[in-house]
């Protein structure tokens, strides 16, 4: 025979407490992805931003928020609010390239449906701009017992540096940078370069733990703000 379980009803007060909770759990969760996160109206107006998606706006380099306005920062390419305008108006999922001179970010941009909000909203997730982050590197070469100088050497890979101009920064031979990448390409079980860092490409995006160092307190009040509707998305 099966036992059918009840849930206990919660009280108003409690209620509020467990929604409370769920809302600075998304609050957290969010922010421990790399990746930038902007839910937005079809004109860029902000509901919500992640860390990683503040410290990008705070950058100014490639995007930027005027008041509570998603905008492309001066002199950048890449068709950001005609995705934003589609996706709400026409359910359009595409991928925006922004460029400024050598500087570029991939930027999706999806429908998004708030629960109890009366139009369809924008889901903006920025790419990253290299293969992992920081920490996530600092993990990798952890699991994989690199050594100091096998760490810096596979973080300058991972920055695209060449093995000469790794060689040149850390004032080494490029003969010992080789020995080097031939030494992480052995515990990582990779038969080249480029295999090194699709396993750098493979470390989840998990942000760093200074990731929010000098950003404004309008940032986290907005965010803050839009925790209870997102947490019950």
């Amino acid at each position: 025979m099966y036992s059918h379980y009840e849930p206990s009803a919660l009280n108003p007060v409690q209620e509020r407490a467990s929604s409370s909770t769920l809302a600075q759990m998304a609050l957290a969760l969010f922010d421990e992805i790399e990746c930038g996160l902007i839910v937005c109206d079809e004109h860029g107006g902000i509901h919500f931003a992640n860390q990683a998606a503040q410290h990008e706006m705070v950058s100014q380099r490639l995007m930027q928020r005027l008041g509570d306005q998603l905008r492309r920062a001066s002199g950048c390419s890449g068709e950001l609010d005609t995705a934003m305008r589609l996706a709400a108006q026409r359910g359009r999922r595409s991928l925006v390239r922004m460029t400024q001179g050598t500087d570029q970010l991939m930027v999706s941009v999806l429908p998004f449906q708030l629960p109890g909000a009366p139009a369809q909203q924008v889901l903006v997730v920025l790419g990253r701009r290299q293969p992992c982050s920081e920490l996530g590197l600092e993990m990798l070469a952890g699991s994989y017992g690199l050594t100091l100088a096998e760490r810096r050497v596979l973080g300058g890979l991972v920055r695209q540096s060449t093995p000469r101009e790794i060689a040149s920064a850390h004032e080494v031979k490029l003969s010992t940078v080789r020995t080097q990448i031939s030494s992480i390409r052995a515990k990582f079980g990779t038969r080249s370069i480029e295999g090194l860092l699709l396993r750098a490409a493979q470390v989840p995006p998990v942000a760093s733990a200074l990731r929010l160092a000098g950003m404004p307190p309008a940032a986290h009040a907005a965010t803050a703000a839009a925790a209870p509707m997102l947490a019950a998305a």
